[in-house]
Protein backbone atom coordinates (compact mmCIF):
# COMPACT_ATOMS: atom_id res chain seq x y z
CA UNK A 1 0.00 0.00 0.00
CA UNK A 2 1.52 2.92 -1.01
CA UNK A 3 -0.50 5.96 0.82
CA UNK A 4 -1.18 4.26 4.20
CA UNK A 5 -0.84 0.63 5.80
CA UNK A 6 -1.67 -0.96 8.72
CA UNK A 7 0.52 -1.67 11.53
CA UNK A 8 0.05 -4.17 14.35
CA UNK A 9 0.52 -0.64 16.33
CA UNK A 10 -0.75 2.09 14.41
CA UNK A 11 -1.69 3.45 11.00
CA UNK A 12 1.98 5.43 9.31
CA UNK A 13 0.84 8.06 6.90
CA UNK A 14 0.93 11.77 6.70
CA UNK A 15 -1.03 14.24 7.85
CA UNK A 16 -1.60 15.62 4.18
CA UNK A 17 -2.40 12.57 3.03
CA UNK A 18 -6.37 12.07 4.61
CA UNK A 19 -8.44 14.62 3.07
CA UNK A 20 -7.58 12.67 -0.62
CA UNK A 21 -8.23 9.29 1.04
CA UNK A 22 -11.55 10.73 2.27
CA UNK A 23 -12.83 11.71 -1.48
CA UNK A 24 -11.92 8.99 -3.17
CA UNK A 25 -13.97 6.87 -0.67
CA UNK A 26 -17.25 8.99 -0.82
CA UNK A 27 -17.41 9.05 -4.75
CA UNK A 28 -16.87 5.06 -4.70
CA UNK A 29 -20.00 4.68 -2.19
CA UNK A 30 -21.95 7.41 -4.61
CA UNK A 31 -21.62 4.91 -7.58
CA UNK A 32 -21.84 1.52 -5.95
CA UNK A 33 -25.28 2.81 -4.83
CA UNK A 34 -26.43 4.62 -8.53
CA UNK A 35 -25.72 1.32 -9.94
CA UNK A 36 -27.62 -0.74 -7.32
CA UNK A 37 -30.49 1.42 -8.17
CA UNK A 38 -30.58 0.92 -11.99
CA UNK A 39 -30.07 -2.70 -11.69
CA UNK A 40 -32.93 -2.82 -9.24
CA UNK A 41 -35.36 -0.64 -11.62
CA UNK A 42 -34.26 -2.32 -15.02
CA UNK A 43 -35.59 -5.73 -13.07
CA UNK A 44 -39.14 -4.49 -12.23
CA UNK A 45 -38.98 -3.62 -15.80
CA UNK A 46 -38.44 -6.68 -16.90
CA UNK A 47 -40.65 -8.28 -14.63
CA UNK A 48 -43.89 -6.08 -15.98
CA UNK A 49 -43.23 -6.59 -19.38
CA UNK A 50 -43.43 -10.45 -18.67
CA UNK A 51 -46.60 -9.96 -16.97
CA UNK A 52 -48.64 -8.42 -19.28
CA UNK A 53 -46.46 -10.87 -22.01
CA UNK A 54 -47.89 -13.60 -20.47
CA UNK A 55 -51.20 -12.35 -19.66
CA UNK A 56 -52.21 -11.30 -23.46
CA UNK A 57 -50.53 -15.16 -24.20
CA UNK A 58 -53.08 -16.55 -21.62
CA UNK A 59 -56.02 -14.53 -22.70
CA UNK A 60 -55.52 -15.43 -26.40
CA UNK A 61 -55.12 -19.25 -25.81
CA UNK A 62 -58.39 -19.29 -23.84
CA UNK A 63 -60.47 -17.18 -26.03
CA UNK A 64 -63.41 -18.94 -28.15
CA UNK A 65 -64.27 -18.83 -31.81
CA UNK A 66 -66.31 -15.93 -31.17
CA UNK A 67 -63.28 -13.95 -29.68
CA UNK A 68 -65.12 -14.33 -25.86
CA UNK A 69 -63.31 -15.53 -23.21
CA UNK A 70 -64.83 -18.84 -21.97
CA UNK A 71 -65.21 -18.66 -18.47
CA UNK A 72 -65.89 -22.38 -17.81
CA UNK A 73 -62.05 -23.09 -19.79
CA UNK A 74 -60.55 -21.06 -17.14
CA UNK A 75 -62.38 -22.32 -13.78
CA UNK A 76 -63.36 -25.53 -14.13
CA UNK A 77 -66.87 -24.65 -13.34
CA UNK A 78 -70.31 -24.94 -16.02
CA UNK A 79 -72.14 -21.74 -16.36
CA UNK A 80 -75.98 -22.84 -17.62
CA UNK A 81 -77.40 -19.94 -19.69
CA UNK A 82 -79.77 -18.29 -18.38
CA UNK A 83 -83.81 -18.57 -18.59
CA UNK A 84 -84.59 -16.98 -22.14
CA UNK A 85 -81.34 -16.82 -22.72
CA UNK A 86 -80.28 -18.95 -26.62
CA UNK A 87 -78.95 -22.21 -25.91
CA UNK A 88 -77.49 -22.86 -29.74
CA UNK A 89 -74.31 -24.42 -29.60
CA UNK A 90 -72.78 -21.56 -31.73
CA UNK A 91 -73.61 -19.20 -29.20
CA UNK A 92 -72.97 -21.08 -25.94
CA UNK A 93 -69.22 -21.75 -24.87
CA UNK A 94 -69.22 -25.95 -24.35
CA UNK A 95 -69.76 -27.27 -21.53
CA UNK A 96 -67.43 -29.22 -19.30
CA UNK A 97 -67.95 -31.89 -16.97
CA UNK A 98 -67.90 -31.08 -13.25
CA UNK A 99 -64.84 -32.67 -11.32
CA UNK A 100 -67.48 -32.83 -7.79
CA UNK A 101 -69.69 -35.05 -9.40
CA UNK A 102 -72.14 -35.97 -6.30
CA UNK A 103 -73.38 -39.81 -5.38
CA UNK A 104 -76.42 -40.91 -6.96
CA UNK A 105 -78.05 -44.12 -5.65
CA UNK A 106 -79.96 -44.60 -8.85
CA UNK A 107 -76.55 -44.41 -10.98
CA UNK A 108 -74.87 -46.66 -8.73
CA UNK A 109 -77.89 -49.75 -8.54
CA UNK A 110 -79.25 -49.42 -11.97
CA UNK A 111 -78.57 -52.30 -14.26
CA UNK A 112 -76.37 -52.34 -17.46
CA UNK A 113 -78.11 -52.01 -21.06
CA UNK A 114 -78.47 -55.48 -22.51
CA UNK A 115 -78.81 -56.82 -26.50
CA UNK A 116 -82.61 -56.77 -25.98
CA UNK A 117 -83.48 -54.55 -23.19
CA UNK A 118 -82.29 -50.53 -21.67
CA UNK A 119 -81.42 -49.45 -18.62
CA UNK A 120 -83.91 -46.54 -17.32
CA UNK A 121 -83.44 -44.01 -14.88
CA UNK A 122 -86.35 -43.25 -12.31
CA UNK A 123 -88.12 -40.74 -14.29
CA UNK A 124 -88.27 -43.15 -16.85
CA UNK A 125 -89.49 -45.99 -14.99
CA UNK A 126 -92.49 -43.28 -13.34
CA UNK A 127 -93.21 -41.94 -16.59
CA UNK A 128 -93.71 -46.04 -18.09
CA UNK A 129 -95.02 -47.90 -14.77
CA UNK A 130 -97.73 -44.96 -13.83
CA UNK A 131 -100.05 -45.07 -16.20
CA UNK A 132 -100.48 -48.76 -15.38
CA UNK A 133 -100.53 -48.59 -11.58
CA UNK A 134 -103.74 -48.71 -10.24
CA UNK A 135 -105.56 -47.69 -6.98
CA UNK A 136 -107.92 -50.61 -5.75
CA UNK A 137 -110.96 -49.81 -3.30
CA UNK A 138 -112.62 -52.54 -1.79
CA UNK A 139 -116.12 -52.19 0.39
CA UNK A 140 -115.98 -54.85 3.64
CA UNK A 141 -119.62 -55.44 4.61
CA UNK A 142 -119.63 -56.78 8.32
CA UNK A 143 -122.48 -57.79 11.27
CA UNK A 144 -121.79 -55.04 13.84
CA UNK A 145 -123.47 -56.72 16.68
CA UNK A 146 -126.68 -53.96 15.78
CA UNK A 147 -127.13 -55.17 11.67
CA UNK A 148 -124.71 -54.85 9.03
CA UNK A 149 -122.02 -52.15 9.05
CA UNK A 150 -119.41 -51.51 6.08
CA UNK A 151 -116.16 -49.77 5.20
CA UNK A 152 -113.52 -49.37 2.22
CA UNK A 153 -110.17 -51.06 2.22
CA UNK A 154 -107.89 -49.92 -0.26
CA UNK A 155 -104.53 -50.29 -1.77
CA UNK A 156 -102.65 -51.12 -5.17
CA UNK A 157 -102.59 -53.23 -8.25
CA UNK A 158 -101.26 -52.72 -11.53
CA UNK A 159 -102.43 -53.88 -15.33
CA UNK A 160 -100.98 -56.64 -16.74
CA UNK A 161 -102.95 -56.70 -19.95
CA UNK A 162 -104.24 -54.19 -22.25
CA UNK A 163 -108.00 -55.93 -22.10
CA UNK A 164 -107.90 -54.88 -18.01
CA UNK A 165 -106.28 -57.60 -16.09
CA UNK A 166 -105.10 -56.37 -13.05
CA UNK A 167 -103.35 -58.29 -10.57
CA UNK A 168 -103.32 -56.78 -6.59
CA UNK A 169 -103.13 -58.55 -2.72
CA UNK A 170 -105.76 -60.97 -1.83
CA UNK A 171 -105.87 -59.45 1.72
CA UNK A 172 -106.25 -56.13 -0.32
CA UNK A 173 -110.01 -57.59 -1.40
CA UNK A 174 -110.48 -59.93 1.46
CA UNK A 175 -113.81 -60.36 1.78
CA UNK A 176 -115.31 -57.09 -0.15
CA UNK A 177 -118.57 -57.36 -1.51
CA UNK A 178 -117.87 -54.50 -4.20
CA UNK A 179 -114.30 -53.80 -5.74
CA UNK A 180 -113.33 -50.81 -7.65
CA UNK A 181 -110.68 -49.32 -9.34
CA UNK A 182 -109.00 -46.21 -10.52
CA UNK A 183 -107.23 -45.76 -13.27
CA UNK A 184 -105.02 -42.88 -14.37
CA UNK A 185 -106.61 -40.76 -16.41
CA UNK A 186 -110.17 -42.00 -15.51
CA UNK A 187 -112.11 -39.76 -13.56
CA UNK A 188 -114.58 -42.37 -11.67
CA UNK A 189 -113.57 -45.86 -10.05
CA UNK A 190 -114.23 -48.45 -12.62
CA UNK A 191 -116.35 -51.46 -11.03
CA UNK A 192 -113.98 -54.55 -11.02
CA UNK A 193 -114.90 -58.28 -11.00
CA UNK A 194 -112.68 -60.24 -8.76
CA UNK A 195 -111.54 -62.82 -11.24
CA UNK A 196 -110.02 -65.47 -8.44
CA UNK A 197 -107.77 -65.05 -5.62
CA UNK A 198 -104.98 -67.24 -3.80
CA UNK A 199 -104.95 -66.61 0.03
CA UNK A 200 -102.15 -68.70 0.79
CA UNK A 201 -99.66 -66.36 -1.81
CA UNK A 202 -101.48 -63.31 -1.17
CA UNK A 203 -102.61 -62.80 -4.58
CA UNK A 204 -105.81 -61.67 -6.71
CA UNK A 205 -106.64 -60.97 -10.18
CA UNK A 206 -109.44 -58.56 -11.05
CA UNK A 207 -110.59 -57.68 -14.62
CA UNK A 208 -112.37 -54.41 -15.74
CA UNK A 209 -113.81 -53.27 -18.59
CA UNK A 210 -112.89 -50.65 -20.95
CA UNK A 211 -113.45 -48.87 -24.26
CA UNK A 212 -109.78 -48.48 -24.76
CA UNK A 213 -106.89 -50.47 -24.65
CA UNK A 214 -104.99 -49.78 -20.79
CA UNK A 215 -101.37 -49.60 -20.46
CA UNK A 216 -99.98 -52.45 -18.95
CA UNK A 217 -96.97 -53.69 -17.59
CA UNK A 218 -94.21 -56.38 -18.57
CA UNK A 219 -93.18 -59.13 -15.80
CA UNK A 220 -89.92 -59.50 -15.32
CA UNK A 221 -88.17 -62.49 -13.76
CA UNK A 222 -86.83 -62.29 -10.08
CA UNK A 223 -84.72 -65.54 -10.21
CA UNK A 224 -82.05 -62.82 -11.81
CA UNK A 225 -82.37 -60.19 -9.19
CA UNK A 226 -79.06 -59.32 -7.03
CA UNK A 227 -78.69 -57.44 -3.70
CA UNK A 228 -77.68 -54.34 -4.44
CA UNK A 229 -79.99 -53.42 -8.04
CA UNK A 230 -82.59 -50.69 -8.16
CA UNK A 231 -86.05 -51.01 -6.80
CA UNK A 232 -88.70 -48.64 -7.68
CA UNK A 233 -91.94 -49.10 -6.05
CA UNK A 234 -95.22 -47.17 -7.16
CA UNK A 235 -98.62 -47.33 -5.61
CA UNK A 236 -101.38 -45.68 -2.93
CA UNK A 237 -100.35 -45.15 0.23
CA UNK A 238 -102.13 -44.18 2.67
CA UNK A 239 -105.12 -44.60 0.01
CA UNK A 240 -104.87 -41.07 -0.72
CA UNK A 241 -101.88 -40.35 -2.46
CA UNK A 242 -102.26 -42.29 -5.79
CA UNK A 243 -98.78 -42.67 -7.64
CA UNK A 244 -96.30 -42.23 -5.23
CA UNK A 245 -93.00 -43.43 -7.00
CA UNK A 246 -90.38 -44.33 -3.99
CA UNK A 247 -86.87 -45.58 -4.79
CA UNK A 248 -84.53 -48.30 -3.07
CA UNK A 249 -82.61 -51.38 -3.34
CA UNK A 250 -82.92 -55.03 -3.18
CA UNK A 251 -81.79 -55.43 0.07
CA UNK A 252 -82.31 -59.30 0.83
CA UNK A 253 -83.49 -62.02 -1.10
CA UNK A 254 -85.22 -65.47 -0.12
CA UNK A 255 -86.18 -63.41 3.50
CA UNK A 256 -88.96 -65.98 5.18
CA UNK A 257 -91.58 -63.45 7.05
CA UNK A 258 -94.84 -65.00 8.87
CA UNK A 259 -97.57 -62.47 8.23
CA UNK A 260 -100.78 -63.39 9.92
CA UNK A 261 -99.74 -67.53 10.93
CA UNK A 262 -98.54 -67.95 6.83
CA UNK A 263 -94.83 -67.94 6.06
CA UNK A 264 -93.95 -66.43 3.23
CA UNK A 265 -91.00 -66.11 1.00
CA UNK A 266 -90.22 -62.19 0.06
CA UNK A 267 -87.91 -60.05 -1.53
CA UNK A 268 -86.99 -57.32 0.77
CA UNK A 269 -86.00 -53.81 -0.12
CA UNK A 270 -85.70 -50.31 1.44
CA UNK A 271 -88.19 -48.63 -1.75
CA UNK A 272 -90.14 -46.76 1.11
CA UNK A 273 -93.20 -49.08 1.61
CA UNK A 274 -96.81 -47.27 3.77
CA UNK A 275 -100.16 -48.76 3.96
CA UNK A 276 -102.15 -48.73 0.88
CA UNK A 277 -98.83 -49.54 -1.45
CA UNK A 278 -100.14 -53.87 -1.04
CA UNK A 279 -100.35 -54.62 -4.25
CA UNK A 280 -98.46 -52.52 -6.18
CA UNK A 281 -96.01 -52.88 -8.60
CA UNK A 282 -91.76 -53.09 -7.71
CA UNK A 283 -89.86 -52.45 -10.55
CA UNK A 284 -86.29 -52.79 -11.90
CA UNK A 285 -84.38 -51.21 -14.25
CA UNK A 286 -85.47 -52.29 -17.13
CA UNK A 287 -89.69 -51.06 -16.17
CA UNK A 288 -90.21 -54.54 -15.31
CA UNK A 289 -92.36 -55.72 -12.36
CA UNK A 290 -89.82 -58.38 -10.61
CA UNK A 291 -91.90 -57.89 -7.24
CA UNK A 292 -95.86 -57.85 -6.03
CA UNK A 293 -95.22 -55.11 -2.41
CA UNK A 294 -97.38 -57.00 0.17
CA UNK A 295 -96.13 -55.91 4.05
CA UNK A 296 -93.78 -53.45 5.53
CA UNK A 297 -92.32 -53.51 8.68
CA UNK A 298 -93.76 -51.29 11.43
CA UNK A 299 -91.46 -51.34 14.25
CA UNK A 300 -88.60 -49.82 11.49
CA UNK A 301 -87.37 -47.93 8.63
CA UNK A 302 -86.31 -48.64 5.26
CA UNK A 303 -87.58 -52.26 5.60
CA UNK A 304 -90.53 -53.49 3.34
CA UNK A 305 -91.56 -56.83 1.27
CA UNK A 306 -92.44 -57.84 -2.24
CA UNK A 307 -93.97 -61.29 -3.03
CA UNK A 308 -91.03 -62.51 -5.71
CA UNK A 309 -92.74 -62.25 -9.35
CA UNK A 310 -91.81 -65.80 -10.37
CA UNK A 311 -93.33 -67.03 -7.56
CA UNK A 312 -96.91 -66.17 -8.35
CA UNK A 313 -96.28 -66.35 -12.63
CA UNK A 314 -98.00 -69.58 -12.49
CA UNK A 315 -100.63 -68.68 -10.25
CA UNK A 316 -101.53 -65.36 -11.58
CA UNK A 317 -102.17 -67.60 -15.22
CA UNK A 318 -104.26 -70.14 -13.18
CA UNK A 319 -106.50 -67.36 -11.72
CA UNK A 320 -106.96 -65.74 -15.10
CA UNK A 321 -108.09 -69.13 -16.90
CA UNK A 322 -109.38 -70.88 -14.28
CA UNK A 323 -110.90 -68.99 -11.63
CA UNK A 324 -108.55 -70.98 -9.24
CA UNK A 325 -105.17 -72.69 -8.53
CA UNK A 326 -105.91 -76.48 -8.64
CA UNK A 327 -104.97 -78.36 -5.89
CA UNK A 328 -106.06 -75.44 -3.34
CA UNK A 329 -108.75 -77.04 -0.47
CA UNK A 330 -111.57 -74.39 -0.56
CA UNK A 331 -113.87 -73.89 1.98
CA UNK A 332 -116.51 -71.85 0.76
CA UNK A 333 -117.69 -69.39 3.54
CA UNK A 334 -117.15 -65.67 4.54
CA UNK A 335 -116.59 -65.27 8.34
CA UNK A 336 -115.97 -62.83 10.88
CA UNK A 337 -114.12 -62.99 14.01
CA UNK A 338 -116.64 -62.65 17.16
CA UNK A 339 -114.18 -60.75 19.91
CA UNK A 340 -115.17 -61.64 23.79
CA UNK A 341 -117.10 -57.86 23.61
CA UNK A 342 -119.78 -59.11 21.21
CA UNK A 343 -119.91 -62.95 23.13
CA UNK A 344 -120.68 -60.90 25.93
CA UNK A 345 -123.34 -58.76 24.21
CA UNK A 346 -125.28 -61.02 22.33
CA UNK A 347 -124.59 -64.14 24.79
CA UNK A 348 -122.45 -65.90 22.15
CA UNK A 349 -119.42 -68.12 22.61
CA UNK A 350 -115.76 -66.14 20.55
CA UNK A 351 -115.36 -67.32 17.08
CA UNK A 352 -115.90 -67.28 13.66
CA UNK A 353 -119.19 -65.68 12.76
CA UNK A 354 -120.09 -67.33 9.08
CA UNK A 355 -122.05 -64.39 7.17
CA UNK A 356 -121.95 -65.92 3.67
CA UNK A 357 -121.56 -69.46 2.06
CA UNK A 358 -121.17 -70.38 -1.13
CA UNK A 359 -123.70 -72.20 -2.64
CA UNK A 360 -123.06 -76.19 -3.48
CA UNK A 361 -119.28 -75.37 -2.05
CA UNK A 362 -117.72 -77.94 1.14
CA UNK A 363 -119.50 -75.23 3.45
CA UNK A 364 -122.81 -75.48 2.49
CA UNK A 365 -122.74 -79.44 1.82
CA UNK A 366 -121.19 -79.72 5.04
CA UNK A 367 -124.58 -78.09 6.26
CA UNK A 368 -123.51 -74.77 7.67
CA UNK A 369 -125.34 -71.90 7.79
CA UNK A 370 -125.37 -68.00 7.97
CA UNK A 371 -125.25 -67.07 11.45
CA UNK A 372 -123.34 -70.18 13.09
CA UNK A 373 -120.29 -69.76 15.02
CA UNK A 374 -117.39 -72.04 14.58
CA UNK A 375 -115.68 -72.56 17.74
CA UNK A 376 -113.45 -75.43 16.87
CA UNK A 377 -111.83 -76.82 14.24
CA UNK A 378 -110.30 -80.67 14.11
CA UNK A 379 -110.42 -79.71 18.17
CA UNK A 380 -108.32 -76.67 17.59
CA UNK A 381 -110.16 -73.29 19.25
CA UNK A 382 -110.33 -70.37 16.12
CA UNK A 383 -110.51 -66.99 17.48
CA UNK A 384 -109.57 -65.41 14.16
CA UNK A 385 -109.85 -66.36 9.96
CA UNK A 386 -106.29 -66.63 9.90
CA UNK A 387 -106.27 -69.87 12.19
CA UNK A 388 -108.75 -71.20 9.90
CA UNK A 389 -106.89 -70.56 7.13
CA UNK A 390 -103.70 -72.50 8.86
CA UNK A 391 -105.46 -75.08 9.57
CA UNK A 392 -107.06 -75.40 6.37
CA UNK A 393 -104.05 -74.76 4.17
CA UNK A 394 -102.26 -77.70 6.42
CA UNK A 395 -104.69 -80.26 4.81
CA UNK A 396 -105.54 -81.13 1.07
CA UNK A 397 -108.45 -81.39 -1.13
CA UNK A 398 -110.42 -84.18 -0.19
CA UNK A 399 -109.70 -84.31 3.45
CA UNK A 400 -112.06 -83.87 6.49
CA UNK A 401 -112.61 -80.69 8.85
CA UNK A 402 -114.55 -81.44 11.61
CA UNK A 403 -116.34 -78.45 13.05
CA UNK A 404 -117.80 -77.71 16.26
CA UNK A 405 -120.61 -74.92 15.46
CA UNK A 406 -122.85 -72.73 17.75
CA UNK A 407 -126.48 -72.37 16.69
CA UNK A 408 -129.55 -71.11 17.88
CA UNK A 409 -128.15 -71.58 21.52
CA UNK A 410 -127.05 -75.49 20.44
CA UNK A 411 -123.74 -76.93 19.89
CA UNK A 412 -123.24 -78.77 16.68
CA UNK A 413 -120.06 -80.85 15.21
CA UNK A 414 -120.47 -80.97 11.29
CA UNK A 415 -118.15 -82.04 8.82
CA UNK A 416 -116.74 -80.68 6.17
CA UNK A 417 -114.77 -82.14 2.80
CA UNK A 418 -112.36 -79.82 1.56
CA UNK A 419 -112.95 -78.97 -2.20
CA UNK A 420 -110.88 -77.13 -4.97
CA UNK A 421 -111.96 -74.38 -6.87
CA UNK A 422 -112.07 -70.51 -6.09
CA UNK A 423 -111.26 -69.77 -2.94
CA UNK A 424 -113.88 -68.23 -0.32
Amino acid sequence: MTEYEYNNNELNRSEDTVPVIKEKKSGARKFLTALVIALVSLMLVLTVFLSVFVSQLLIEHFKNSNGRIDEAQITGTVTEPAIGHSTDPAEVTEKTEPTDKQFSIEDASRLPDTATRKSMSTVEIASKVSPATVSVLAEVVYNAGFGDASFEASGSGFVISDDGYIVTNYHVISGASNVSVVIPGYGEPIEAEVVGTDSKMDIAVLKVITEEKLPHIILGDSDLLQVGELAVAIGNPFGELAGTVTVGVISALNREITIDSTVYTLLQTDASINSGNSGGPLVNSYGEVIGVTNAKMNSAEGIGFAIPINNVKSIIEELINKGYVSGRPILGIYVVAVDATAAESFNWPTGLFVRGVTEDGPADQAGLKVEDIITHVNGQEVQNSEQLLSIRDSLSVGDEMEMTVFRDGETLTLTLILGEGKLT
